[in-house]
């Protein structure tokens, strides 16, 4: 079993193919339909976008298609391999791997996209910091952000201690908590296990518990301005407890 303190975590589990296979049910339709409401509802034309933690590009190939020219990239090598195989044919888009600390996309955007809770991995609130900072690094003047997180509330409330899961012939025995990373962090861990050549492999989900106030004091921290703020991917106004999403959109100032 992985020490559930690791904080380099992120770099097996995405990494693995288990991850993709647990969450394939999330479909191209749906990251289609999100990406539609985002892009009437925003009124874009033809953008530069970045798609941040892009996974295998659901997202960004919905994004392309919509006309704009857009650059995923993400930590994971095999979704990176993944992506380019599956958009191949995809015309303005192209993945490149990068840790969204410190990566380089070699160009400006006028937006950045970052979805599906791919936000709050990191147990130091200076690693949030220093991302939201690259990010404002990679837009262009009056860029925006769109940042889809959890709804904190929400997901404390409902939280589902134990549950399992069948996927494509694996079956994931999943554990779930709210509690500590360290004395200042508190957060969600996911325990995920499974059996597969005779042996229970373990993984983990963790990602820190930031609501809706400290997401916005941490963008006017690192020079955005909130705009917006969307409960879910209907894009339907936001609510303390009953949104399922907390989807965020802010301008770099």
């Amino acid at each position: 079993m992985p020490d559930l303190h690791d904080p380099k975590w992120f770099e097996t589990w995405f990494d693995s193919p288990h991850y993709h296979k647990l969450y394939g049910h999330r479909s191209q339709g749906e990251a289609q339909g999100f990406i539609s409401h985002l892009h009437g509802h925003m009124g874009w034309s033809s953008l530069d976008l970045l798609d941040l933690a892009c996974g295998q590009g659901r997202h960004a190939a919905a994004a392309a298609q919509l006309g704009h020219r857009v650059v995923g990239i993400d930590l994971s090598p095999n979704s990176i391999v993944q992506a380019k195989t599956i958009h191949q044919s995809e015309e303005n888009l192209s993945f490149q791997e990068g840790d969204m600390r410190t990566f380089d996309a070699g160009q400006s955007f006028d937006g950045v996209l970052n979805l599906f809770t791919s936000f709050g991995y990191f147990d130091e609130p200076q690693d949030q910091l220093t991302v939201l900072k690259q990010i404002k690094k990679h837009l262009r003047p009056g860029g925006f952000l769109i940042l889809d997180f959890l709804n904190l509330n929400k997901s404390k409330n409902q939280l589902v201690p134990e549950e399992i899961i069948a996927r494509s012939g694996t079956t994931y025995r999943i554990q779930r908590e709210f509690g500590p990373f360290n004395p200042t962090m508190k957060g969600f861990t996911k325990t995920i296990a499974f059996e597969e050549g005779g042996q229970t492999h373990t993984f983990q989900e963790r990602v820190a518990g930031l609501d809706k106030n400290t997401l916005e004091t941490m963008l006017s921290q690192t020079g955005f301005s909130m705009t917006e703020c969307f409960g879910d991917y209907d894009l339907s106004p936001w609510h303390s407890e009953n949104s399922p999403r907390l989807i965020l959109s802010a301008t770099a100032q």
